[in-house]
């Protein structure tokens, strides 16, 4: 072998070697990036404009707005870590903590979306009557969002009840009734539909004092008939029943001509029943500080701890932000009225 035949082998060699050791650190990077360890990590969000999320056909035209705040959440991949375990604000939590009874972190996900869908319907539903406007149920969807550990049936959270044996199932009310008309003991055969695919589930009636429970939690969807017509665009990456208040003020603004905005920024969270009643939530000091970050005027905050805690963390942080604490969906519409209206 001359000289230049040992010369390209030895390029060759090189060439190779450098192929598979940008490989080797493509992989490595890769890993390091992406990877997810058993970890979540929460920041604070920031604001969503609720006019974004649903549309109402012929609304009145606002100059602020009405936002949703929330916790942002990360996967636990190795960069997210260590700037989480270096932001003051930010907080890593074992995936194994978001297990809560027969809930896995990802199955409490699937929970979610639906306990948002029915929060937000329900929201919609109330500001709709409370402007006087038309607005009727025109089906309910029943979904399995928790499985008791005591449960003697295969039924998955995320399931939507179709039918038990020949009976269809098109209501909560019917389901109640229909299942107290068993004995303890019967069994029946459940058709679902999971994730669009149909499934056939069995269940085995279990229960005290003679009172027959199928050993899982509902939540209920809402479809509504409603004049004017609305538009539900939220995204399945977006959880939780935590919006309701804020939802149901949207749309009610869209619906009446006074903009009980008053050009402000108005933010905050709480659920809110059929009743008008505002519930607590989890995360409002994610929340307070993502409505801070993208400065808000105004932030409404379910009352006791929710609203001590927030008042709390301005006190701390010296935040430039009204808290308003809320118990009703009346207090939040008056304050509006009096406070913001009237400036």
């Amino acid at each position: 072998m001359d000289i230049d035949d040992k010369i390209e082998e030895k390029e060759k060699y090189i060439s190779i070697k450098v192929v598979v050791i940008n490989f080797i650190v493509l992989v490595v990077v890769f890993f390091v990036c992406f990877y997810e360890l058993p970890y979540y990590i929460d920041r604070p969000g920031g604001l969503d404009n609720i006019n974004d999320k649903v549309q109402v056909d012929g609304a009145y035209k606002v100059k602020g707005t009405m936002n949703l705040t929330y916790v942002s959440e990360l996967r636990g991949t190795i960069p997210a870590l260590i700037m989480a375990y270096l932001h003051p604000d930010w907080t890593i939590i074992p995936k194994s903590d978001a297990n809560v009874g027969t809930l896995t972190y990802e199955t409490d996900l699937i929970r979610q979306s639906i306990l948002m869908h029915q929060s937000y319907t329900t929201a919609i539903m109330y500001a709709y009557q409370k402007a006087n406007k038309k607005v009727d149920i025109k089906s309910e969807k029943c979904y399995v969002i928790y499985k008791l550990e005591d449960s003697d049936s295969d039924l998955e959270v995320g399931d939507q009840i179709v039918k038990i044996d020949d009976f269809e199932v098109n209501s909560y009310e019917e389901l109640g009734t229909f299942i107290a008309k068993k004995k303890i003991g019967d069994t029946s055969t459940v058709q679902v539909i999971n994730d669009g695919k149909e499934y056939t589930r069995k269940i085995v009636y279990t229960g005290e004092d003679d009172q027959p429970v199928i050993g899982v939690q509902i939540g209920v969807e809402y479809e509504l008939e409603t004049d004017p017509k609305y538009e539900f665009s939220f995204n399945n990456s977006e959880y939780g029943p935590s919006g309701g208040l804020m939802v149901s003020l949207a749309v009610y603004n869209s619906l009446v001509k006074d903009d009980i905005t008053g050009g402000k920024t108005i933010a905050g969270t709480g659920t809110l029943d059929i009743d008008g009643n505002v519930g607590p939530v989890g995360g409002i000091e994610y929340k307070l500080k993502g409505a801070v970050k993208d400065k808000a005027d105004v932030f409404f905050a379910p009352s006791l701890e929710n609203y001590d805690e927030a008042m709390k963390l301005k006190k701390e942080k010296g935040y430039d932000i009204d808290i308003v604490k809320v118990e009703t969906f009346e207090d939040a519409l008056k304050y509006l009225e009096d406070k913001i209206m009237k400036k």
